[in-house]
């Protein structure tokens, strides 16, 4: 049986949604490669019976508990006095945390003597045994409960992952001989998950006990995670493949990517094995699909630029556009999104070229055109694609996201079916 972690967060910040709990998620990719379930997740206030509660919750549910923020040195940080009370201890100060926050300040320039706040950062509970913060002054506190361990880290970001990964994740590696697990995703788009899960029923339910598969659908596509666990990794990721090529038989059609992972990043990879160049020319977007591809490394190898033509007079003058067209069918529609595809890749005298455009809303298009519509057209100049899809519920920022990305799809596609 895998050694199991429950995870939490502790800050009103987050709980009122002035930030996202972006250390949990990190925390949790790690002990996952080292073997280690997540049991759940939990976020709590500042509030001391609050954080007590989560502290016994988590210790009756896992191995581990890991805690990130309030340890900070102001009044509404806690979490010390929580743990103290949870452990029916006291604080006690710890000369050699107090010298590292001296040194932390010296040499930041700080040489005047540390208020009582940032003395009282050296305290920590008489039951805990703590680890050295070398990027802050806040101690890692690590806490053994008879075969249960607490861990206190700091919630700043870049303090919390030095201290997992040099620290944390070294220790209990050691500690715990946990199976591997081991996750291979891979892209699916063009058929809804429910007749995706029927389609493969029969293959799901026949498949090795020690893989699991799931399910992760978003607007544009759906990724199918493979998960495997076990003690050999080279046995767990062959039969991962073994298990894709069956997925394939039945359901081949509809694969995007055996490699899932961000779109931008399938399209970049498949542009530069095909040595092709592509165009992007946007108006619902905006510019987004632009940053996407640009966000890869190397993305200059195969993606040449954009043509923001946000207003109509640059899908005609610079995109040469027929303002006929334009008049007859509107800026939303087929024939300006094929035309624009044509002209940003004439421009920039690329093999492929994509564009968009749409009503992001929240008012309708200058044409009446209801918010939400998008046609997005792909050419490598003697065949072309042109899709239209509808969005009507989705906020501005959603939908320009979610157009990007199923633009991208449609592009991964185009090639994939012509090269």
């Amino acid at each position: 049986m895998n050694t199991k972690a429950t995870l939490l967060t502790i800050g009103d910040e987050i709980l009122i949604g002035q930030i996202v709990d972006t250390n949990s998620a990190f925390i949790a990719k790690e002990l996952n490669k080292i073997g280690i379930d997540v049991e759940e997740i939990i976020s709590v206030k500042d509030e001391q019976q609050h954080i007590i509660e989560a502290f016994q919750r988590g210790i009756n549910k896992s191995d581990i508990v890991i805690v990130t923020g309030g340890l900070g040195p102001t009044k509404d940080d806690k979490t010390k006095s929580a743990l103290c009370q949870f452990l029916d201890c006291k604080l006690v100060r710890e000369p050699k945390v107090l010298e590292n926050i001296i040194q932390l300040f010296a040499l930041r320039g700080y040489n005047k003597e540390l208020n009582s706040l940032n003395q009282d950062q050296a305290l920590i509970p008489e039951k805990s045994t703590f680890i050295q913060n070398k990027y802050g002054t806040a101690p890692c506190l690590w806490t053994e409960i008879e075969d249960k361990i607490i861990i206190n880290l700091p919630g700043v970001p870049f303090e919390m992952k030095g201290l997992i990964r040099d620290e944390i994740i070294p220790q209990l590696q050691n500690r715990y001989n946990s199976d591997l697990i081991i996750h291979r995703d891979i892209l699916v788009s063009g058929i809804p998950e429910s007749d995706l899960a029927i389609l493969l029923e029969d293959w799901e339910n026949n498949l090795p006990s020690f893989i699991h598969l799931a399910y992760l659908p978003n607007r544009t596509s759906i990724d199918l995670r493979f998960t495997a666990t076990g003690k050999d990794e080279v046995i767990l990721k062959e039969t991962i493949q073994q298990e894709i090529e069956n997925f394939k038989k039945l359901a081949g059609q509809f694969l995007v990517s055996e490699n899932s992972g961000k779109v931008e990043v399938i399209l970049g990879e498949i542009l530069k094995s095909k040595n092709l160049k592509i165009s992007t020319a946007e108006s619902c977007t905006g510019g987004m699909i632009a940053s996407m591809l640009t966000s890869v490394s190397g993305s200059s190898a195969y993606y040449f630029g954009t043509i923001v033509s946000y207003d109509t007079s640059v899908k005609i003058n610079v995109l040469n556009v027929d303002e006929k067209a334009i008049e007859e069918f509107t800026v939303v529609s087929e024939q300006v999104a094929e035309q624009m595809a044509k002209g940003v890749k004439n421009v920039l005298n690329t093999n492929i070229a994509i564009s968009t455009t749409g009503v992001a809303g929240p008012n309708r298009g200058e044409d009446n055109n209801d918010v939400g519509t998008v046609w997005i057209s792909v050419t490598n100049g003697n065949t072309i694609s042109n899709k239209r899809y509808f969005y009507p519920f989705l906020d501005r920022e959603d939908f320009i996201k979610i157009v990007s990305t199923n633009t991208l799809n449609d592009a991964v596609k185009f090639i994939q079916e012509n090269y």
